[in-house]
């Protein structure tokens, strides 16, 4: 969606075309080196595999990183690789505070600020140009990589929802195992699949800003609920974002489901969620 210069139409669609994937990005190069812009490492993306490569290339790592010892390019490579090889999770949306709204069931597409279409568009067009191909990388958070380390939440960047560290203070997914629940629809009527039973207010306390407190529901709330789990090690640890964006944002662009159980977040690890009677389950496989 794009502003018009009709002074009576402040929206319209624009047919933005993809970007080439048979294109490379020019890199800018000193004028006298051995480096061009590209250099293919193949299926693995680590030191070795950039070592290889350049053996049969006149460009060498010293051209690439000026300045760094080994230990130093060693590091570089690793971090480049970590970050590089997934979709982060944030590129999806492209902000933190837009993540963090919409896993506690506020934001755009919740407020329908502008339409349930136009707030989705970002999502939908990750759906259908990209999803079915890309490995998505658990959400971190460069906002959050003070905040945490300084309040108890371990040395990451992970929003509260999902803090996996084991080690933090307060990490919140100790039962490696994600919910959401949803309570309304911009689409066709909400699926009923459980029962809301209760809510500790002290779990969720960065969703609701509620220090302590019980919410109690009657099985006359519908609500529809979607979770997963994942085997540190395993195929699922791996495929864990997938499943997340799968169990939370796809939902809301193919079904249009929203909204937040009253007092707790939209979707989160299992301890910050409500007790429901049961969940649908999906499972992220790749090929």
């Amino acid at each position: 969606w794009c502003y018009t210069t009709d002074p009576s139409k402040r929206w319209d669609f624009c047919d933005v075309p993809s970007c080439s994937t048979t294109e490379p990005y020019d890199a800018p190069v000193a004028a006298d080196s051995n480096c061009g812009p590209v250099i293919d490492l193949g299926g693995t993306c680590d030191l070795a595999a950039l070592t290889n490569a350049l053996s049969t290339s006149t460009c060498t790592l010293e051209e690439l990183f000026p300045g760094q010892d080994a230990a130093s390019i060693a590091s570089t490579v690793a971090e480049l690789c970590e970050y590089d090889a997934p979709v982060q999770f944030v590129e999806i949306q492209g902000t933190y505070q837009r993540d963090h709204n919409f896993m506690d069931g506020g934001g755009a597409v919740a407020d329908g600020e502008f339409g349930f279409e136009m707030d989705t568009a970002r999502l939908k067009r990750f759906i259908d140009n990209s999803m079915d191909d890309s490995l998505i990388s658990w959400p971190e958070y460069e906002q959050k990589e003070d905040y945490n380390p300084a309040n108890g939440y371990g040395d990451n960047g992970y929003m509260t929802n999902f803090n996996i560290d084991r080690d933090a203070e307060k990490g919140s997914c100790q039962m490696n195992t994600v919910m959401c629940c949803f309570i309304e629809s911009a689409k066709d009527a909400l699926v009923d699949n459980t029962d809301v039973c209760r809510h500790d207010l002290s779990s969720s306390p960065h969703s609701n800003h509620v220090n302590s407190g019980w919410s109690v529901f009657t099985d006359d709330d519908p609500a529809h609920c979607v979770g997963f789990t994942w085997e540190d090690g395993a195929a699922s640890d791996m495929y864990k974002g997938n499943a997340l964006f799968y169990a939370s944002m796809y939902q809301t662009v193919s079904k249009g489901y929203t909204g937040n159980v009253p007092g707790a977040p939209m979707c989160a690890c299992v301890e910050q969620m409500p007790v429901v009677t049961e969940a649908a389950c999906v499972t992220a496989t790749g090929t």
